[in-house]
């Protein structure tokens, strides 16, 4: 079996490339087009052809002349964008696994709202009734249903990197307690900018320490807001409470999350949000805020939702996650296994494949 793989914002550790890491549980040869320099080698049983980063008009031809020159009998894209010059038969044996925003986004920007929209490209509303998509969470399903309407949609859900079910096995046989008393220990892994509101989870922490005297709120990721949030937590006299750690390996990021009490959100989109889905694996629930694919994960029930943007109703889901913390970690831990273990993400793939 010959698989092309088509990923020109390919970067190791992202959520988009998070998405294909099922491709080294499935046989066969894997050529992998992307468009930056951050691989060195080639990755995960792939060949790699590298590209300068270009449009993706520019970046279509080259996939074009790939596509003819390769024969690949299944075509797994991540940018549908660049698939705009493949003809028809070549669409019908292609999967889409759509990543990013679909719909314009309201979230809150201090002083005044402000309006996230989104972007879709003209081209895709026309080639996806072509393709076969993979949605990674129900709510992708039904809004790639709802705005695409392509031939076909299956639900695969976004795969987890087993060094985070690991972990998982570590605390759930090393005995889980409850945490009512514990000292909590917040955690926000993610890009550091307005859309995953981050500034709101330093906002809402006066009103965290006057619930929980003891607790303390741990940041890491880096992005255009980091000056800012340093600015912020000086402002607010949070020095040795609120800590920005920035960009960390997954050795540093595995260890932070060992001595994590809950991963916390206040993102106001998420197609699926990677971090909630590796705690879970981890065995620790999370606090997130209710809304778009985040919703999932709380009726999954190993997340506890807020849906007012105040610090009062993020303590009362902080304290509701405390309550009822050895409930939410092992139903993550089990349903993480049944549908984000990589091994179980690539057997759904592959039978989506089969039937192109």
């Amino acid at each position: 079996m010959k698989i092309l793989v088509i990923a020109p914002n390919y970067k190791p550790g992202s959520g988009p490339a998070n998405s294909l890491y099922f491709l080294r549980y499935i046989n066969g040869s894997k050529l992998l087009f992307y468009s930056n320099s951050i691989l060195s080698k080639d990755e995960d049983g792939m060949r790699v052809l590298r590209f300068p980063n270009m449009n993706h008009y520019v970046t279509s031809r080259v996939v074009k002349h790939i596509v003819h020159k390769f024969r690949p009998d299944y075509i797994i894209s991540i940018s549908p964008e660049v698939m705009i010059r493949l003809k028809e038969k070549e669409l019908e044996r292609s999967v889409v696994i759509l990543q990013g925003v679909l719909e314009p986004v309201l979230y809150k920007f201090d002083p005044l709202p402000s309006i996230r929209v989104s972007f879709v490209y003209p081209e895709i509303l026309y080639i996806s009734r072509g393709m076969t998509h993979a949605a990674i969470s129900m709510y992708m399903y039904r809004r790639i249903n709802q705005i695409f309407r392509p031939k076909k949609v299956d639900l695969i859900y976004n795969p987890i990197r087993k060094m985070f079910f690991k972990l998982g096995d570590e605390r759930v046989q090393g005995g889980l307690v409850d945490c009512d008393r514990c000292k909590p220990r917040l955690l926000y892994v993610g890009v550091l900018k307005r859309l995953k509101g981050v500034d709101k989870l330093i906002r809402f922490f006066p009103s965290v320490l006057k619930e929980f005297r003891d607790a303390e709120l741990h940041i890491v990721g880096d992005g255009p807001l980091r000056g800012y949030l340093t600015y912020l937590v000086h402002k607010l006299g949070l020095e040795g409470k609120v800590f920005i750690h920035g960009y960390m390996t997954d050795f540093d990021l595995l260890k932070m999350y060992s001595i994590t009490t809950l991963l916390v959100t206040a993102s106001y989109w998420e197609s699926f949000c990677l971090p909630v889905g590796e705690v879970a694996a981890s065995a620790i629930p999370s606090v997130v805020r209710e809304m778009y694919a985040l919703r999932e994960h709380v009726e999954w029930g190993y997340a506890v939702g807020f849906k007012e943007d105040s610090g009062e109703s993020f303590v009362r889901a902080i304290g509701k996650a405390l309550d009822n913390y050895k409930k939410l970690a092992l139903r993550g831990y089990e349903i993480s296994r049944k549908l984000f273990y990589p091994s179980v993400v690539a057997e759904r793939v592959l039978k989506l494949l089969v039937k192109l």
